[in-house]
């Protein structure tokens, strides 16, 4: 057929055409505008009402005149085409067709009301005629039934494509005894032969169909309720439309409504279906539900009941329409019918992936209560063509009848008619009074107490959020109107959340808690690996983790792209499974220390939900349901989560559910729970005695501090009460015991009849010298030291300082001492801005860092905080509380300002220890043995008392198998040599046998009596805040030891054995990795007196106190051997044992294989100069022992000559290794402070040179006397004088003495030069930088040392005036012609002559560029060999003179320029060594417009790699600078020069510029940013990217602590610096902060 679609073929005969052919043809084949074939389809006009018509019915339509003709002149076409065709021609229809067996079905729910009256009156007769056994039944709900199963049998076995199957239902039309919106089927159904018809048929479709096969069911919007969290899913079924019931329980009735997006159409199809169902309903007394957005039978494509939804971009409309439609419709009735007619309600439908579609389902709740509708029937008034309402026009009357909506004035029988008129007046008096039964029922809602049982689940039965440690929570799709009632999550300590909403950081619970939270944003993939590395790179407890299991669309990427259930089980389910298994590990989290909250914010209505699946895995982790909470804001929700459960866990959830409850009944709830901490606001002070609100966001950024508020402790309990009171003696009672001080402990101190808390003497001295720092506007950052005895009391009397200082200054603890320093000041940055504008005066801050010899140096934090606050004008007191055996020494030869205390009391401060023990023995429970550490202060730390308490508490002690035993051997032992350990409580359970059987168990300190009154556990605030068990005080701690050892045979070797040996301490998991670190540190760390420690030792205390032992020295082999075995990674362990085989034992074999061994391991400038350092003092040895023996032979100076070329090759080579050094990870290893670079493979090397030198001028080469024998042993050594030409004694002797010389001649006579070279490198690193906090102690003794050595090189080698003349000079010699050579000196003089040389040029100069961009160009056209440094040079001094004298007749194009580059890296490679090229390509080469950015990504990776590989080892100290800048304008010139942005007036001033430039608020200046272009980019595991099309490219921020901590992925905009390491990002800036 010429006028048919080749997609899809139409029926031959117009009058078989349905309405879904006759719409298809008018806008697909004719293309007649879409609003003209909206109203014909609106009319119902299929292709046999089509054929009647003519152009002034359409024009009665409202259809124009012109598309009016141009529909019937092609109508009239095809009819006449259709005469010329045989009458039994029929065409195959495609899968896009619709066929009769559909228009059969789709009569069911079609209103037939609507088609016009003379089609109406035809179809009724032949439908009588055909149908007369059908008419007679008496029940339309029997005959819709019958039409449903027939049409379900029908699409169970019949391809709707095959005509020769649809055709005998073709010939069946079919009516009831009246015109019904929902018209039946005949029951017969196709001859059974059609079932094996066509079957392949059938199988193509079924592919085609778009997973029929599994579709999931969808429960029903709530009837006449609000429930916000209530959402369809696209594509799931509703249950079937269904008829009158006991009235209360809705009928509902499906639209598609899919057929057209014009809004006058679907305002007038919604007011026409939705006021004709009401009145259905009203008449038949019934509750009920229309639905528009849900397949209803018509619809071929897809399932009876299957949700579509309908896209609204106005809902105001939609609604207006209806409620200005209920009078035009109702008239007389309106009043009534707006009382039972509720809203349209809008249901947002998801995609099956959990996205938002974009569309709704609108529902229209009726509800005709008793009292309005008694005794009434409502008629509705009809809508003619012009939708203009009549008044004179005739109604309807519309009741239910099954699942059909009829009218009743369509009877056409008028006697028919009256007597359904008469059935029905006589019925409304039985429906009322069932009507009014029926709402006398009582509700089903049991009263099961929900509130108290939420209280309970979450508080285990207490009455605060403080049982569990931490709540993990797992939630899905929230609506907007949910969002409100969500406090509660901002108040919970949360752990993670697992959030299965993919745009929730855009407008759901995440943005939500974000606006008041702080959450990283995560992907289940990020906790795989490392435990220990997942903690710190995540930031796990310390802020919440926001994990987003099913994607992530903000990102616009593939890999975060959300699935559906099926892909996501293939895809992502393993990710999550992983998380679970590493959340529930007993060493991330502690078994019954948290809860998972499923909270469902969406019904899940199928079990392949991915959330049911996460589900089941914590029930598998978890072992059932003990530590999981379900939440459901609904019934319904609940309902089918339970069943879920139910049917696969054989487990009823209801014990553990919270459902009757609404959202914000459950918010007010766990609010209330938080009680007033959480909620109450937190107040921080300010200028003239104002104070702040201190946001809970805020605070949760800065996660290294402890921030102590003015109002801290203050409303937080009812202290009145009986659990205040309980509280408040626990407190006291842990602090006496032992435990850190609480903030709470001052605060008890100052309520009314307390007595005031114990100051030591110093308190007020310190306290004064803090608030005179206050004054000190000199220096933006000051430190005040706190020297103290270990458990003296010294970091409780800092607190206390604060505690008082508290609502003068802003006072903040620093948590974790091993967060990066960096990372610090930008949280005492974020403090001090606090509540602040940018001109406002400032508060100090008061910042208490808890120093130690295992942490950096608290300089290095003093450096980084006057650097970010130096633009600020506030002042940082850093209290330095430091650790330290000999406290009044340190203070003495403190630089800072500094206090000091010791382990001894003064006669005022023993009365006030006297007057506090009075006070606690009025505690009920206080005894001396409960308070041992509170008692050894108040005894004046007196030896005698504590070791009576060791010895009363061991007098029973028995060494045996005993678990309880062993382990207090063990924490005897870290508790002495540890200054701070942690051995966590779960490991103390593993190793006690403590079974986890959640609550009722033994805890470990009732499992360790009677020994636990010298034990406490505590929170390990630094390393996440897991429980840890550790002695009272540590004098306890030693004094066991030390009787362990001598009185019940427990030496300390042998417990170091013991937890060697023990696996249980061994797990990779981050608190075992505490335990770990302890362990090595007591095998490894040494006293330094330069770090506070009474003396310098070789070996860590431990291995000291072991040696001075009996048999000391195999104990500590056997230590380190089993240690090595341990530790087998740990590169630090054979090392020490080498050290002490060759310090201690003298057994340089064994040490040299073990140095070996630490070197293979790691090779590193320590393990190879340990190797250096065996052979070194091998030979010291040697030497030493020959003094006492015969003179030195030939054999013994080859053997010395062996040691010391073998020490000088490892020294050589750990200088070479220093510059590649990781320098964190070694400091990690050493547990110790190190230099930022390793010199000691120089000073080696010297000191070995100063012994060969001695060696070879005693050899007894010459004549006694000989006035020349300094000369030609400095000449030989010199290379000047061959070996063979030294005039010696001719002796036997002398001639094997030169024999071995000659046989290390060649390292002889390098020895000189690499000596000098190494003077000279030692004197540059001493000059130009400075150890980062050292007092200078331990630089003044290597300097000595060093000078020592140079006086003596200078006496063996610069005996003459003359000579040390030449030493001072260095002359270079230049071999080019002489034109090249004058150049090449012009720019040497002008310091042009390198590439950082020439980035000075960029500076004002009195050279011009034009001329060192001419001697460039001259030397680069004349030299017969152009080298890449000359290549590279001659291109950047072009660069140059082009962006600063663009106009210069010197200048080269953008595309010479690039020519040069192309040159240049054809010429390097990719493998070029050096940045330098890299660099050039990245300026030039940039994507910008009109920019060619081939291979960019490769030159950016390149310049990382090579300027690591040659400038890394100065990062340590220094950050590279980024001479140019990405601009606004295009080609070359859009590179903006640093020296410009200088020049910029509101910048001129240099000291106020360079304090812009470090601290990155120079982007905030006008004249800078207004030249700048910022670009978009994305944060990704900690990495900046800035994406160029399909460029992906990395960059590296400027500014360390621009990056937030915790991997968190974000969109960013930044500003781009090209430095000689890379691209930089500058004032990164993240979107969700702008």
């Amino acid at each position: 057929m010429a006028t048919a679609s080749q997609h899809t073929e139409l029926p031959l005969r117009v009058e078989e055409w349905t309405r879904e052919q006759v719409y298809y043809w008018l806008t697909e084949v004719i293309k007649v505008d879409k609003k003209h074939a909206d109203k014909l389809y609106e009319e119902e006009v299929s292709g046999e009402e089509l054929v009647c018509y003519q152009p002034k019915h359409l024009q009665e339509l409202g259809i124009k005149h012109g598309p009016a003709v141009k529909i019937i002149t092609r109508l009239e076409m095809l009819k006449k085409e259709q005469q010329e065709l045989p009458d039994n021609s029929y065409t195959q229809h495609t899968e896009a067709s619709v066929d009769t067996t559909v228009e059969n079905k789709d009569s069911i729910s079609t209103d037939q009301t609507q088609i016009p009256k003379n089609a109406k009156k035809s179809k009724r007769k032949s439908q009588k005629k055909e149908n007369t056994d059908l008419k007679s039944a008496n029940s339309t709900d029997k005959l819709i039934q019958l039409g449903k199963d027939s049409v379900d049998n029908i699409s169970k076995t019949t391809p709707k494509e095959d005509p020769q199957i649809n055709e005998p239902l073709r010939k069946r039309p079919f009516s009831g005894t009246s015109t019904s919106s929902k018209e039946t089927e005949p029951t017969e159904s196709a001859e059974p032969k059609t079932s094996s018809i066509n079957a392949d048929k059938v199988v193509e479709k079924e592919k085609h169909m778009r997973s029929r096969s599994v579709l999931h069911s969808c429960s029903l919007y709530p009837f006449d309720q609000n429930s916000a969290s209530h959402r369809y899913i696209q594509n799931y079924t509703l249950p079937p439309e269904t008829g009158p019931g006991n009235l209360t329980d809705p009928v509902h009735e499906y639209k598609f409504m899919g057929r057209t997006d014009d809004i006058d159409v679907i305002k007038k199809k919604f007011n026409k279906e939705a006021f004709r169902f009401a009145a259905g309903c009203m008449n038949s007394r019934t509750n009920g539900t229309i639905h528009f957005g849900v397949a209803d039978s018509k619809d071929s494509q897809y399932a009876h009941a299957e949700i579509t939804g309908v896209s609204v971009d106005k809902k105001d409309t939609i609604i207006d329409h209806f409620n200005q439609g209920i009078k035009s419709y109702f008239d007389e009735h309106t009043d009534e019918a707006k009382q039972c007619i509720r809203q349209p309600r809008f249901v947002e439908v998801l995609c099956p992936d959990g996205t938002l579609s974009g569309k709704y389902v609108i529902e229209v709740d009726v509800v005709p209560s008793y009292s309005i509708v008694q005794g009434k029937l409502f008629y509705t008034q009809t809508l003619d063509e012009d939708s203009q309402w009549k008044k004179n026009k005739e109604k309807s009357l519309f009741i239910r009848e099954g699942a059909a909506t009829q009218d009743i004035c369509k009877i056409g029988n008028p006697r028919d008619w009256q007597a359904k008129i008469a059935q029905i007046s006589t019925k409304v008096n039985v429906l009322d009074n069932m009507r009014k039964e029926a709402e006398k029922r009582p509700l089903s809602k049991g009263t099961s107490n929900q509130g108290e049982k939420l209280k309970n689940l979450l508080t285990y039965g207490g009455n605060r959020l403080d049982h569990y440690d931490y709540y993990i929570i797992v939630t899905n799709k929230s609506h907007p109107e949910q969002l409100q009632h969500l406090q509660f999550m901002t108040t919970l300590k949360l752990f993670c959340v697992f959030d299965f909403d993919s745009n929730s950081v855009v407008n759901g619970s995440c943005h939500n808690y974000r606006d008041v939270r702080i959450a990283n944003l995560h992907k289940p993939s990020q906790f795989h690996g490392d435990p220990g590395t997942i903690v710190k790179n995540l930031n796990l407890y310390k802020q919440t983790s926001w994990v987003f299991c099913n994607g992530r669309e903000d990102l616009n990427t593939e890999s975060d792209r959300p699935l559906q259930s099926n892909e996501w089980l293939k895809h992502k389910a393993g990710e999550v499974q992983d998380m679970i298994s590493f959340l529930c590990n007993k060493d991330t989290l502690p078994r019954g220390r948290f809860l998972v909250i499923f909270l469902l914010l969406s019904t899940v209505e199928a079990s392949v939900d991915p959330i049911f699946d996460t589900f089941m895995s914590f029930y598998k982790n978890l072992g059932g349901t003990e530590n999981i909470l379900s939440i459901c804001t609904s019934d319904t929700s609940f309902q089918k989560w339970r069943d879920f459960i139910q049917a696969r866990c054989d487990y009823d959830i209801s014990q553990r559910s919270i459902y009757d409850l609404e959202l914000s009944e459950i918010n007010g709830t766990i609010l209330k729970l938080g009680q007033n901490k959480q909620n109450a606001q937190r107040l921080l002070p300010s200028a003239e005695g104002s104070s702040v609100i201190l946001q809970k966001k805020d605070e949760d950024l800065m996660t290294s501090l402890d921030i102590l508020c003015e109002n801290e402790c203050e409303n937080d309990y009812d202290e009145s009460s009986a659990e205040f009171e309980e509280f408040k003696i626990k407190t006291e009672s842990e602090f006496y015991r032992g435990g850190k001080v609480k903030w709470w402990n001052f605060y008890f101190s100052e309520q009314p009849a307390a007595k005031p808390f114990i100051k030591r003497d110093k308190h007020s001295k310190l306290e004064s010298s803090i608030r005179s720092q206050t004054k000190n506007t000199k220096s933006t950052c000051v430190i005040v030291n706190l020297f103290h005895h270990p458990g003296c009391g010294g970091t409780t009397m800092a607190m206390h300082v604060m505690w008082n200082l508290r609502k003068e200054l802003r006072c903040a603890v620093l948590k974790d001492n091993t967060i990066s320093k960096e990372e610090v000041a930008q949280h005492v940055a974020h403090l001090i801005k606090c509540g602040k504008s940018e001109n406002s005066l400032k508060t100090p801050v008061l910042l208490l860092v808890e120093d130690s010899e295992e942490t950096e140096n608290t300089q290095v934090l003093k450096h980084s905080l006057r650097t970010l606050t130096g633009e600020t004008g506030a002042t940082v007191i850093i209290l330095n509380c430091i650790r330290t055996k000999t406290p009044q020494d340190r203070h003495n030869k403190s630089v800072d300002q500094s206090e000091f205390i010791t382990a001894k009391l003064s006669d005022k401060e023993k009365c006030a220890f006297e007057m506090k023990l009075k006070e606690l023995q009025e505690i009920k429970s206080f005894t001396t043995e409960n308070f041992y550490s509170f008692m050894i202060m108040k005894t004046n730390f007196d030896p005698e008392y504590v070791a009576n308490v060791a010895t009363n508490i061991l007098k029973d002690f028995r060494v045996s198998e005993s678990k309880q035993t062993r382990l207090f051997c063990i924490l005897a032992l870290l508790n002495t040599y540890v200054a701070e350990p942690a051995v966590s409580r779960s490991i103390c359970e593993d190793f006690l046998g403590i079974k986890s059987a959640f609550w009722g168990r033994e805890s470990v300190l009732e499992k360790m009596e009677p020994y636990s009154c010298l034990l406490i556990e505590f929170g390990a605030e630094e390393y996440g805040g897991f429980k840890a068990i550790r002695f009272v005080h540590q004098h306890l701690a030693t004094e066991c030891v030390k009787q362990l050892e001598k009185t019940h045979n427990c030496s300390r070797a042998d417990i170091v054995l013991e937890m060697l040996h023990c696996d249980a301490f061994f797990k990779t998991f981050a608190v075992n990795d505490v335990l770990v670190q302890s362990m090595k540190s007591m095998l490894i760390t040494r006293q330094r007196k330069t770090e506070g420690d009474e003396k310098d030792t070789l070996f860590s205390p431990l291995i000291e106190d072991i040696n001075l032992g009996e048999d000391g020295l195999n104990k500590i082999q056997k230590i380190f051997t089993a240690a090595s075995e341990r530790f087998e990674k740990d590169f630090t362990i054979p090392q020490a044992l080498a050290r002490h085989l060759y310090l201690k034992e003298k057994n340089f074999a064994e040490a040299k294989r073990w140095a070996d061994i630490a070197k293979a391991i790691k090779e590193n400038s320590y393990t190879v100069d340990t190797v250096g350092q065996v052979a070194k003092t091998e030979l010291k040895n040697k030497l030493e022992c020959k003094k006492q023996k015969k003179p030195c032979t030939a054999e013994d100076l080859s053997e010395y000559l062996e040691l010391a070329s073998t020490a000088t090759k490892a020294f050589r080579k750990a200088q070479t290794l220093a510059k590649t050094d990781d320098a964190l990870d070694i400091e990690q290893e050493l547990h110790r402070k190190l230099s930022p670079y390793n010199i000691s493979g120089y000073i080696g090397e010297i000191d070995t040179a100063m012994t060969v030198f001695d060696i070879i001028r005693k050899l007894p080469l010459f004549e006694i006397g000989d006035p020349m024998k300094d000369h030609y042993i400095q000449s030989f050594l010199k290379g000047n004088l061959p070996c063979a030409s030294i005039p010696v004694c001719e002796n036997k002797s002398n001639l094997q003495f030169v024999a071995v010389l000659q046989n290390y001649e060649s390292f002889l006579t390098s020895l000189k030069s690499q000596v000098k070279e190494a003077f000279d490198f030692l004197e540059i690193y001493f000059t130009y930088m400075k150890e980062k906090g050292s007092d200078d102690m331990k630089d003044a003794k290597i300097r000595k040392r060093i000078s020592e050595h140079y006086q003596h090189y200078i006496s063996l080698f610069l005996t003459s005036a003359e000579d040390k003349q030449k030493e001072k000079k260095q002359k270079p010699t230049l071999s080019l012609n002489m034109e090249i050579e004058e150049c090449r000196m012009f720019l040497e003089k002008n310091r042009a002559d390198t590439f950082p040389g020439l980035l000075q040029v960029l500076e004002p100069k009195k050279v011009s560029v034009e001329q060192i961009a001419e001697k460039y160009s001259f030397i680069y056209k004349n030299s017969a060999i152009k080298t890449t440094k000359d290549k590279t040079n001659h291109l950047l001094a072009h660069v140059i003179l082009k962006l600063i004298c663009s106009k210069s007749k010197l200048a080269k194009s953008t595309e010479e320029l690039n020519e040069l580059l192309k040159d240049i890296l054809q010429d390097v490679g990719t493998q070029h060594q050096y940045p330098e090229p890299f660099y050039l390509a990245i300026l030039l080469l940039w994507p910008g417009k009109n920019v060619s950015s081939t291979g960019i990504k490769t030159y950016v990776d390149k310049i990382r790699s090579s300027a690591r590989k040659n400038l890394s080892h100065m990062y340590r100290t220094r950050s590279t600078i980024a001479h140019f800048f990405l601009g606004t304008s295009d080609g070359i010139q859009r590179l903006v020069t640093k020296v410009s942005l200088d020049r910029s007036e509101s910048v001129s001033n240099v000291k106020n510029r360079n304090i812009l430039w470090q601290t990155g608020e120079i982007f905030k200046e006008t004249p800078i940013n207004s030249r700048l272009l910022r670009v978009r980019g994305t944060i990704e595991q900690g990495e900046v990217f800035t994406e160029y099309g399909n460029l992906k490219i990395p960059l590296r921020p400027a500014f360390l602590g621009g990056v937030r901590s915790g991997y968190s992925t974000e969109n960013v905009s930044f500003y781009i610096g090209f430095a000689i390491d890379g691209p930089l990002a500058y004032d990164i800036q993240y979107e969700d902060d702008r």
